[in-house]
């Protein structure tokens, strides 16, 4: 029983020892992403709890379609045992009780009880699924059979699918943002996976190869109704493709099977623009060229600049500063070489600069040339121009909630121009989007509410997901649903669909802001916790170095759409604060309030 364990280490240079004992390791620390473990056979005469320890660990290798593991599983398992069914997520690795006899003297045989705190799966799709701690509990069955002419211990009965810990997890896998094109919009939309980290033990492709796989294989279940490939139906890697190298200019060639050549030119750099961004973030180094071939005939390519015209989430507007409300409600610029945001030279043009209206929050359009802002006592919501001159008009609605906590939220801006807010009045609740910042609205149906109140309201980049913080109780919980927009005026219907939570593990969340076309930043603690700061991805992934330095009393967070733009914050006696890359909080605006990005 046992496997072996090497850790390699990128600072410096690395050897394997030739002396000394091989030791069995449960689970590998999560600070150490370049170990690798190798899988061994089950040596001869193994006892029952040798064989159960060989095969967990064996599952957390890289062994070529865990034939190693299977070599711990009788006939017929090793033969049905499905691997790739679903990955199941510990909080650590599973805990082993047994072995406990069977019940009637007629059955042979010994059963051990895995147990664990289950945290989270990922199916066949490679789709990851956060799920609410709770207890995990599975049997492993074992007999005893004749291998090579003895009666060796075997597994004969155990759940489908790998079982790992969090950090055998996050050694084994990574997170990839696939991408395609919103279906009513020319942009592209992420769609977050999680391929293996190295070599997949059931393919033999490597991580690039898995991630223009995934691609070919389309989006993802519940991204599908609202985005599209723009591959030929039935693309796929040409037979036998398992590695894929970026060339001495980190240049990429795909060779694809004979369907892709049925895509025009311009479909054809589509093509090629989807897998530019899936694996921009796979490489160290910036990607340069994509080129895309079938049945040995080039098709096409697209550069990192042709690419941009694709970009994710529509991303016109610069989003260079981010903005925040001084003392007096008005807005003003948070300028990045200018600390002295309080100073009048930063107000915003336009009456919502002027001090027309006191403001309770705000948002910025994504071209930087419009703001809503919802005030005073969050009551009314206003959209007026930051580059112009010009008259306060009337606002767009008004809500009848008796304290400002039951009245509108801040308001959020989509890639097409729209402002969302949501009215918390309780006796008249809705989520309202109006058209290009005017007077027309839509009132959105909100599938899966149960009685829960919007609190907040968060549109992504590319306009297809809507991040809304969700109040019942004394719980406030994060979720996302995929905006679905169907008809013509007048009779257009827009609603929000198959909400999805993604903090099932957070008793509760206070702040949330886009971080990227496929990612957030949030404020809240766990049960029993204090508050933090903290990255969260789409599909619900975390990992610890997403924790971000402890700050106190975060009221509102903001992000910009690149990592570049430093993290900003409303932190209450301490003001607006921000923390640059790799840096920590400073305090920047003393008498600020509510920072945002445009978005």
């Amino acid at each position: 029983m046992g496997f072996v364990v090497l850790a390699l280490t990128l600072a410096g240079c690395a050897s394997i020892p030739d002396k000394g004992d091989v030791e069995p390791v449960k689970a590998s620390p999560q600070d150490e992403s370049q170990v690798r473990v190798y899988a061994v056979p089950p040596p001869a005469n193994a006892s029952a709890g040798d064989i159960v320890d060989g095969f967990l660990e064996a599952m957390t290798s890289d062994d070529p379609d865990f034939s190693m593991a299977r070599k711990y599983l009788a006939k017929d398992e090793a033969r049905d045992w499905q691997p790739q069914k679903v990955t199941t997520v510990l909080s650590e690795a599973p805990d082993l009780e047994g072995p406990a006899k069977p019940p009637a003297p007629d059955q042979p045989g010994l059963t051990y009880q895995m147990h664990g705190v289950k945290i989270a799966t990922i199916d066949a799709g490679h789709v990851y699924r956060p799920l609410k701690p709770a207890g995990y509990e599975q049997s492993l069955h074992l007999i005893q059979e004749q291998v090579a002419g003895h009666k060796e211990w075997r597994i004969d009965a155990l759940p489908q699918g790998l079982v790992l810990g969090a950090s055998d997890f996050q050694r084994n896998y990574r997170p990839v943002d696939t991408y395609f094109y919103a279906k009513a919009d020319g942009w592209l939309v992420s769609d977050p996976v999680f391929i293996r980290q190295r070599i997949d033990p059931l393919t033999r492709m490597d991580p690039i190869t898995q991630a223009v796989n995934t691609v070919l294989s389309g989006p993802t279940g519940w991204l599908k109704p609202s985005v599209k490939s723009s591959f030929p139906a039935g693309t796929r890697l040409q037979k036998g493709t398992r590695t894929l190298q970026f060339d001495d200019n980190n240049a990429l060639t795909v060779p694809l099977n004979d369907a892709a050549a049925k895509a025009g030119p311009d479909a054809c750099r589509m093509m090629a623009a989807q897998l530019f961004f899936t694996l921009r973030d796979l490489t160290s180094t910036r990607v340069s060229q994509i080129a895309l071939r079938a049945g040995g005939s080039s098709l096409c390519s697209v550069t990192g600049d042709q690419a941009q015209a694709y970009a994710p989430g529509n991303a016109s507007g610069r989003a260079d500063d981010a903005f925040y409300l001084d003392s007096d409600g008005r807005l003003a610029r948070l300028r990045p070489d200018d600390k002295k945001g309080s100073d009048k030279d930063n107000l915003v043009v336009g009456p919502l600069g002027d001090g027309s209206v006191k403001l309770d929050s705000v948002a910025i359009a994504r071209d930087e040339k419009r703001a809503a802002g919802v005030g005073p006592d969050s009551r009314s919501l206003y959209v007026a121009s930051i580059v112009d001159e010009a008259e306060l008009g009337s606002p767009l609605v008004t809500s009848e909630g008796k304290k400002a906590s039951d009245r509108l939220s801040a308001p959020s801006w989509d890639s097409r121009g729209d402002v969302w807010v949501a009215d918390r009045d309780p006796d008249h609740a809705r989520l309202l989007q109006f058209k290009n910042g005017t007077s027309t609205s839509e009132q959105a149906q909100v599938e899966g509410l149960d009685g829960r109140r919007i609190e907040a309201v968060r549109v992504s980049s590319d306009g297809v997901r809507i991040a809304l913080l969700l109040t019942k109780g004394n719980r406030t919980s994060l979720e996302i649903g995929r905006v679905e927009q169907s008809g013509s005026a007048p009779h257009q219907k827009l609603a929000v669909v198959d909400l999805k939570s993604l903090t099932p593990q957070m008793e509760t969340v206070t702040a949330v802001s886009w971080a990227g076309p496929s990612r957030l930043v949030i404020v809240g603690k766990e049960a029993g916790g204090v508050q933090q700061v903290r990255f969260i991805q789409a599909d619900g992934s975390t990992s610890d170095a997403s924790v971000l330095p402890g700050l106190n009393q975060v009221t509102a967070i903001t992000a910009g759409d690149t990592d570049s733009k430093a993290l900003v914050a409303d932190s209450g006696d301490a003001g607006v604060v921000q923390l640059p890359t790799g840096g920590n909080w400073q305090a920047i605006v003393e008498h600020g309030s509510s920072p945002v990005y445009p978005g």
